[in-house]
This record gives C-alpha cells, sequence and structure tokens, in this order.
C-alpha cells in the first residue's frame, strides 16, 4: 500500500483566505470576451413539433440551415418592431 501525502501547515487554507489553485491552462485564458464578425452567442430555442417540422422542411426546399432561416425571421421581426416604437414616439 502506497504512503498518502501529509498535510502540512502549508497545504491547509486559513479560513476566510482561501483561494482557488490556478493552473497553467487556467492562467493562459484569456479574459477578454470574442468581438467582431466571428463572435458568437449559443441560444437554445424550445418549438413544439408543428414548428420544428416547418423550418425543417423549409431548409431542405430553400437548401438553408435553419440557423440561416432563425436569424433571417429574427432580423426581420427585430426591424418591424423598432419600427412600431419609433412610430409610437
Amino acid at each position: 500500500m502506497s504512503k498518502s501525502a501529509s498535510l502540512t501547515s502549508g497545504l491547509v487554507a486559513v479560513k476566510g483566505h482561501a483561494a482557488p489553485a490556478v493552473t497553467h491552462v487556467q492562467a493562459m485564458r484569456h479574459t477578454e470576451k470574442p468581438v467582431g464578425p466571428n463572435y458568437y452567442k449559443a441560444l437554445t430555442v424550445k418549438l413544439d413539433r408543428e414548428r420544428y417540422e416547418a423550418l425543417k422542411n423549409l431548409g431542405v426546399k430553400l437548401d438553408k440551415k435553419s440557423q440561416e432561416i432563425f436569424t433571417e425571421a429574427l432580423d426581420l421581426w427585430v426591424e418591424k418592431e423598432l419600427a412600431s416604437a419609433r412610430a409610437t414616439q
């Protein structure tokens, strides 16, 4: 049986002064968030079966990915809502 490592006072943190260990990989991470044309944020959307099938069927007919169809639809909706908000001001 191998001998376990001994706990010395250097390994025990004083209450209220504990800090996470930093690994080499963590130290190399960038803290800046990506911006520009390569930035994206993942989003999960739940669709009922009818909408899901309509989206997929339309994608096949138009030879477009669901992402493209969804993005175009969202852009049109945002444009419409902004125009409506400006009209009521």
